[in-house]
């Protein structure tokens, strides 16, 4: 280490970044389902051959931070025994960490005759088969009822297909074109990623290019601990509780976090977690930890390209057989849900230490699958529509609207696209300014879309969590965001109204309109402190209206000479009172 060029080294960390950013190009442009190549519902990551991560492009975070132990399950599994051209195949929730729709593809990476990485790609599939089309059932009571799960087979052998799996793989899904089309992308591009790790190598030799990693990956470590280090020591603890199961009408599923900053280290506990559940809203140990590691990194240190530097710093205490450390079998298809409580549990515990890194809380994840296997209706689909919602406020700034769960940066799932490959029409696509809590900056608002059902024979599946204890808390004084819904027929002597999840309604007659309405982020400060102005441009826009604006911000708004204007004298008598 002592000889490094730290020029050449920066050279190699970014041609690594780059290198995902082409696999991450090459499946976008050849992958089936628009839940890969619109809502980028992927990750790529590249690791050594050891297994530790080099370089990512999210996608979805988690994926990342979970892959090298998946891959370190691969080489105990096949004792460092790949061959040049392998591509193993594994979703196994207990070495992936999410669950059994999320497939990761992985290659090793030769060079001269020497493994020097493994290139992957964590995708979630149209389908795996299971009890439910397209996956996230929300009433699974073990993992084999959730589809095909597999462990490190070898989809490709040296470079030979494994036919007899292929042949298995399309035999027992829904949509076979799909999910093959998919596999194909997904090994297309982790042979982008060999094609150009070996071009590194060729250009400045393996021993270099291992060298500069090890180097980048201890100095990450350091700026880390570095960044740990100016946090103020003690323990910070948080808490939410979920809804359901969605098998046991009468657990008590808690997730416990406890944040112990030690200097430069910090540990995370979750006991007092509630033990395994009966039904699917389990979270493995890698994603548990992949979701707290990717929540640290990014309040301390947003903008560095990730390795595996940042976790090392990192301590975790996992209860074991507990709701965030389950066993196998245990179900884990609505793994998300946790997900998303862990990472709002993290703001929580740091919004007092960081409060310009920590919004308040966002929306729990919401939408509804669209879904026809019997082919007397018409051809079989399977539709996924995670819609987007409101985050939370932040310490100088409205929340932002029309964003995934988590803070998330995946698009959303176009309209036309949409349309065009599903029996599907989207009558309203609108924001619903009502879900949002309000404050001196208000929390994002939800997002309110109406499919209209073009034939017969649809069914779909509703997504929801958190509409008690709720993850979109507000901040100092700013007011929680609502919890998202579903109606069918809205309007019509048909309505019904849904606000909790649901495996399977249907099937439908062609016409059924389905309205899914997701939630706010929470608001930041008091709702007396926001400026006037804003509340008026709030109304202009049709966010809000005269009489909220005067029972919840204490605005006084007039129309004066064809024109909205704040009525200042009023104004300061209602928030004097």
């Amino acid at each position: 280490m002592a000889n490094i060029d730290v020029v050449l080294t920066e050279i190699i960390r970014n041609r690594l970044v780059a290198a995902t950013e082409e696999m991450a190009k090459t499946l976008i442009l050849t992958a089936y389902n628009p839940l890969l190549y619109e809502v980028q519902d992927f990750s790529i990551t590249i690791m050594s051959a050891e297994g530790d991560m080099w370089a990512e492009t999210p996608g979805v975070i988690v994926f990342s931070q979970a892959f090298p132990d998946a891959v370190k399950a691969g080489i105990r599994r096949w004792e460092g025994r790949f061959e040049e051209g392998d591509v193993m195949i594994v979703n196994d929730p207990f070495e992936t960490g999410t669950h059994i729709s999320d497939t990761n593809i992985y290659m090793p990476a030769y060079y001269d005759g020497r493994l020097i990485a493994f290139c992957g790609i964590a995708a979630h599939w149209a389908d795996i088969g299971g009890k439910s089309p397209g996956g996230w059932c929300p009433d699974t009571t073990d993992m084999y009822q959730e589809g095909m799960c597999f462990r490190h087979q070898k989809i490709v052998a040296a470079g030979k297909k494994n036919d007899a799996l292929w042949d298995f793989i399309s035999d027992n899904v829904r949509v076979p074109i799909i999910v093959k089309g998919d596999l194909e992308a997904q090994i297309a591009a982790c042979r982008q990623g060999v094609a150009r790790l070996q071009a590194l190598c060729g250009k400045y030799g393996p021993e270099v290019v291992r060298s500069a990693m090890d180097y980048v990956i201890q100095e990450t470590d350091k700026a880390m601990r570095r960044e740990v280090a100016k946090l103020p020591e003690g323990e910070y603890a948080a808490s939410i509780r979920l809804d359901s199961d969605g098998v046991n009408p009468d657990g008590e599923f808690l997730v416990c976090l406890n944040v112990d900053v030690q200097k430069d280290r910090i540990k995370f506990s979750l006991n007092g977690s509630s033990p395994t559940a009966q039904g699917p809203i389990n979270l493995p140990a890698p994603c548990t930890r992949g979701i707290l590691a990717s929540s640290i990194k990014g309040l301390l240190m947003p903008f560095d390209p990730c390795n595996a530097g940042h976790t090392l710093c990192l301590e975790f205490e996992l209860p074991p057989a507990s709701i965030i450390n389950p066993l196998r079998p245990a179900p884990t298809d609505s793994y998300g849900y946790i997900v998303e409580c862990l990472m709002e549990l993290m703001f929580r515990c740091f919004a007092n230490i960081v409060p310009e890194h920590c919004p308040a809380g966002g929306y729990q994840l919401t939408g509804g699958f669209i879904t026809r296997t019997q082919p007397e209706f018409g051809k079989p689909f399977i539709m996924t529509d995670p819609v987007h919602g409101g985050n939370g406020a932040t310490h100088d700034g409205d929340g932002p609207t029309n964003q995934l769960i988590g803070n998330g940066d995946l698009p959303n799932n176009p309209v036309e696209v949409t349309e065009t490959r599903h029996p599907v029409r989207v009558d309203r696509v609108e924001f619903a300014p009502e879900m949002g809590g309000a404050g001196k900056f208000n929390g994002g608002k939800g997002v309110r879309k109406d499919y209209r059902f073009l034939e017969d024979g649809c069914y779909s599946a509703l997504v929801i969590e958190n509409t008690v204890d709720v993850t979109a808390k507000g901040v100092n004084g700013g007011g929680n965001g609502r919890s998202g819904y579903f109606v069918f027929n809205p309007g019509t002597p048909d309505e019904q109204v849904y606000t909790k999840r649901i495996a399977s309604i249907g099937p439908f007659p062609k016409g059924t309109v389905f309205r899914s309405t997701t939630g706010g982020g929470g608001g930041w400060g008091s709702p007396l402190e926001r400026d006037p102005q804003m509340v008026l441009a709030d109304i202009c826009n049709g966010f809000t209206d005269q009489a909220t604006a005067r029972a919840v911000c204490h605005v006084a708004v007039v129309e004066e000479k064809g024109e909205w204007i704040v009525d200042q004298a009023q104004t300061r008598k209602l928030r004097a009172a």
